[in-house]
């Protein structure tokens, strides 16, 4: 059960902030810019160099940032699979189709066009 909504007086009246004062908007982003901006600015200076002393100096240390900058969670997806063997023979014809009407635009030579039929 949902809790009650709380009295008409308490409540913030239309375009009114429950914080005025609080955090300009975009300040978040500027702060990112800037901070972004000033690693990039060391980075050209001694980047090389600073990558190099962390994987002399801390290797787990280097091998965590390296960590930090992959992925999160690869996905393996094989969309073909899924398709019947029908599925697939009509998707070959449509792309042969698709081929060979572009075979005059360029984009396709006449002669690729018909090796793929």
């Amino acid at each position: 059960m949902p809790a009650p909504p709380p009295p008409e007086e308490t409540r913030f009246a239309p375009g009114q902030s429950g914080n005025p004062g609080g955090k300009p908007k975009a300040a978040r982003n500027r702060l990112q810019g800037s901070f972004l901006n000033a690693l990039a600015d060391d980075f050209d200076q001694h980047g090389k160099k600073a990558i190099v002393d962390a994987r002399e100096k801390d290797p787990m240390g280097y091998v965590k940032a390296v960590a930090a900058l992959m992925p999160k969670q690869v996905e393996q997806s094989q969309p073909l699979e899924d398709m019947t063997d029908v599925e697939l023979v009509a998707a070959i014809a449509w792309l042969r189709s698709r081929l060979a009407d572009s075979a005059g635009t360029g984009m396709v030579t006449p002669a690729q066009s018909k090796s793929l039929s």
